[in-house]
């Protein structure tokens, strides 16, 4: 990356339709994959087909795509991969992420002409690392999410001309680099074949040494004394730890839709959801993290939902945007990721291990104080036709949500008809008539519309 120069923001792809959807809401870049090759096999139906559209489409418009082949396969894949190698050659994408030292050589075979990138799985987090993945033709490196923002400034003085890409946005596993058993051993669905069923989010009773439930519900300057209260319920058999080495002491976990399934464990927590990170948001971080020579910001989320991709692709749009042109930060940033789906935000190690606050105790559940209701399919003669995604009701304030903040507009909703009757709500669930509305502004097509959820 050039000095001075805005790094690059990379936004996840699942489907084409969030591919359009992040570049139309000012991504620099998307990265995308056919299941079979990438570590997404849910909500995640990129075809070959797919990849034949969306890549000439970016080059036309001055955009980017990156195709991750990033899984670990088995010898039986190996053919696939070859084929899969030729077709990428041909329609020269703009990198190819890989994690798996034969996918790189088949790479270098069938795709010579395709940079090669390599992926988060790898844990690359030193510049000897580096340099040996740069002998073997390696253009860019995307560092391990566990890597502090110093240690990159430091990477990349020592290897000025390797690109580094560095997530600045979206969920974080519990497990190093994403390296986890847990789906497997639970589910039978292999995280590092794309099929992880986020065993670490699911909610656990906490056991003693004695087979005691135990209240962890609460912080440890929050928990109370159970045993000072006295009950005569029989059923009330929980005992609350009376200091930290009583969690220290736990060793046995139960998930409470496996029941009987003892689980040991030898961790310090203070809530049942005791795996469940935060989400990660570097919004406010991003100038140190140019400065430090990153090249790409990434954003987590290729199973998120394309009005995810839009609201977090413009909120860091703007965020850069707002860099270069020498301003501070805007703080009201922070109220459009929160307007996604989230647990909760903390800067995942960009200042080094994560302390307090990073963990999610008291629930797994994604919360948001906005909501999706439509997507605008249509505006003709003043009047928007739209795909329902939540009730929306007469005289509710809903909200456009422009690929620009600043084009933001709210009004009431109203006039509402499905097909040609006059209606009090839109629901969703029914294509076969149209839903619409009055809307004297003209509205692109694909512009989402939220409320108050």
């Amino acid at each position: 990356m050039k000095k001075n120069e805005t790094p690059e923001l990379l936004m996840p792809a699942g489907d084409l339709g969030k591919a359009y959807t992040a570049f139309r809401y000012g991504a620099d870049a998307i990265y995308c994959g056919v299941p079979m090759f990438s570590l997404r096999t849910r909500e995640n139906v990129f075809t070959d087909k797919d990849l034949a559209e969306i890549i000439p489409f970016a080059h036309k418009n001055g955009k980017k795509v990156y195709v991750t082949t990033n899984a670990f396969p088995h010898q039986y894949l190996i053919p696939l991969y070859e084929k899969h190698f030729k077709l990428l050659e041909e329609l020269k994408p703009d990198g190819i992420i890989f994690a798996d030292l034969g996918v790189l050589s088949l790479a270098n075979e069938f795709a010579p002409s395709v940079p090669k990138h390599l992926s988060v799985q790898t844990s690359t987090v030193n510049a000897p690392a580096i340099n040996l993945w740069k002998s073997l033709g390696v253009e860019r490196i995307i560092l391990a999410r566990e890597m502090a923002i110093k240690e990159v400034a430091q990477i990349h003085k020592l290897v000025p001309d390797m690109e580094l890409e560095y997530f600045v946005h979206g969920a974080v596993c519990m497990a190093y680099s994403g390296r986890c058993l847990l789906s497997n051993f639970t589910g039978g669905r292999d995280a590092n074949r794309g099929a992880c069923n986020h065993t670490c989010r699911w909610n656990y009773k906490v056991y003693d040494e004695d087979g005691r439930e135990v209240d962890v519900a609460h912080h440890e300057d929050q928990r109370k004394d159970l045993d000072k209260k006295k009950t005569d319920n029989a059923c009330c058999a929980k005992k609350s730890a009376r200091s930290i080495r009583d969690f220290e002491q736990v060793k046995i976990v139960e998930e409470e839709q496996r029941q009987g399934q003892m689980v040991p464990m030898e961790e310090d927590f203070h809530g049942t959801h005791i795996m469940s990170s935060k989400d990660m948001c570097m919004i406010e971080d991003l100038e140190a993290i140019a400065k430090a020579g990153v090249c790409s910001l990434k954003v987590e989320g290729r199973n998120k939902t394309a009005y995810y991709c839009a609201t977090i692709a413009r909120a860091y749009r703007r965020a850069l945007d707002d860099i270069s042109a020498g301003k501070t930060f805007d703080e009201s940033l922070w109220g459009e990721v929160h307007a996604t789906a989230n647990r909760g935000f903390f800067p995942g190690f960009l200042h080094g291990k994560p302390r307090e606050g990073s963990m999610k105790y008291e629930a797994n559940i994604s919360t948001s104080p906005k909501e999706v209701c439509g997507i605008v399919k249509n505006w003709n003669h003043r009047r928007i036709e739209i795909v329902v995604k939540n009730r929306i009701k007469a005289g509710a304030t809903i909200e456009f949500v422009m690929p620009k903040i600043e084009d933001d507009f709210t009004m009431t909703a109203e006039v509402l008809q499905f097909g040609e009757d006059a209606v009090e709500t839109l629901h969703g669930g029914n294509d076969n008539k149209v839903a619409s509305m009055k809307c004297e502004k003209e509205v692109p097509v694909g512009v989402f519309i939220r409320q108050a959820s």
